[in-house]
């Protein structure tokens, strides 16, 4: 005799279920089971019915059945549902019924996106646990997934409004993120004295946590930019980010300031790869003064160094998921490849050079880049 358990939710916590089934006695009898242990059970007779249900209410968990009256053995029907009801909502969990249960079906069923298999005739104590264990992890699922979308519009706000228009310069930046949120960051901020500080920043490890440290990094660097020099910019920076970073955790940057008056560019570069400054001759400049990669528990200092600028000069400023593209056993896309695009392209407009740096890595890479890219060019004019 199966155990008895404790109601699974209260009425403030309701859980909806579906209980897909041809059979009228086994979809009763699981909603019976269900709700006597707190669950909301609903119940649909096919296929069809199901993904109609699905379309209108929001559940937490369908339970379905393999076998439907068309085909009563293979489990066709149901592997075709399983497929259906995976597209129509991603983070729904489904446990798939059957009583013509076998390995092969059982494999079929969870590589086609089934969370769990229970075989017929159940066992009421297991269904009941393996449905309390699935809403649980569906809801977390969701909420993971509702997260991440915020963290995303978060990220796409910072990144996605044009770049500002700044007399003197013509600025253009692109990117491309594995997992949709990504640690990589730029910054753009005009100053007086037609000034202009722009950077390039790449927080360790790619999805949420990378976002979420890439957020606050935009804050200081915005912060910063108005009121110091590249090395006191970065060096506030580092005591900031240091509390928030992990014993494993850094950050990269290259942080420069242009200044179109006095023909100058001052910039820190913080263990990040190097800029290129392309003068008008053709002469590619790599700037990598500065000093280590912030974080990694460690208290940091810079090294500040100017060159100097003319009308036509071009700066790119990248992550290293450009140059690193391809690569892992083979061949990287490299800093050559980079260099030669940029001095090829310098009588295009900034922001196709800085796509087209992006596009060039992804081309390499088969069309599928390994780590976040973000490039940004600037021409002085």
């Amino acid at each position: 005799m199966s155990s008895v358990l404790e109601p699974a939710t209260t009425a403030r916590d309701q859980v909806q279920v579906l209980v897909v089934d041809d059979q009228g006695d086994v979809r009763r009898a699981i909603q019976l089971l269900l709700k006597t242990h707190g669950y909301e059970a609903h119940a649909a007779g096919s296929p069809a019915a199901a993904l109609s249900a699905i379309a209108r209410e929001r559940y937490d968990l369908v339970i379905m059945d393999l076998n439907y009256t068309r085909d009563t053995t293979s489990g066709r029907e149901g592997l075709d549902l399983v497929s259906l009801v995976r597209a129509a909502d991603p983070s729904l969990p489904i446990v798939a019924m059957t009583a013509w249960s076998t390995v092969p079906l059982a494999v079929a069923v969870l590589r086609g996106g089934a969370d769990d298999f229970v075989e017929k005739p159940w066992d009421n104590s297991r269904l009941l646990q393996t449905v309390e264990a699935h809403v649980a992890a569906g809801r977390a699922r969701r909420l993971t997934r509702r997260l991440q979308d915020d963290a995303r519009d978060v990220q796409s706000r910072m990144l996605g409004p044009a770049v500002p228009s700044v007399a003197g310069y013509d600025l253009g930046v692109a990117w491309r993120f594995v997992e949709g949120l990504g640690g990589d960051a730029y910054e753009v901020v005009p100053l007086d004295g037609e000034r202009l500080a722009v950077a390039v920043a790449d927080v360790c490890g790619k999805g949420l946590p990378a976002a979420l440290l890439m957020a606050s990094l935009h804050a200081d660097l915005q912060a910063a930019a108005v009121e110091l020099s590249p090395r006191e910019a970065c060096r506030r920076v580092a005591a900031q980010m240091r509390v928030r970073l992990g014993p494993d955790r850094f950050v990269s940057l290259v942080y420069a300031i242009l200044d179109r008056a006095a023909g100058t560019l001052v910039y820190v570069n913080a263990g990040h790869p190097a800029a290129v400054l392309m003068r008008p001759d053709g002469h590619a400049v790599r700037l990598t003064t500065g000093g280590p990669v912030i974080g990694l528990d460690r208290e940091t200092d810079f090294e500040e160094a100017v060159v100097p600028i003319t009308a036509g000069a071009r700066l790119a400023l990248y992550t290293d998921g450009v140059t690193e593209a391809g690569g892992l056993v083979g061949e990287e896309f490299g800093e050559r490849r980079l260099v030669d695009i940029v001095a090829s392209g310098r009588s295009r407009p900034a922001a196709e050079a800085a796509a087209r740096l992006i596009e060039a890595a992804a081309e390499f890479a088969g069309g599928m880049l390994r780590d976040d890219a973000t490039a940004l060019v600037v021409t002085v004019e």
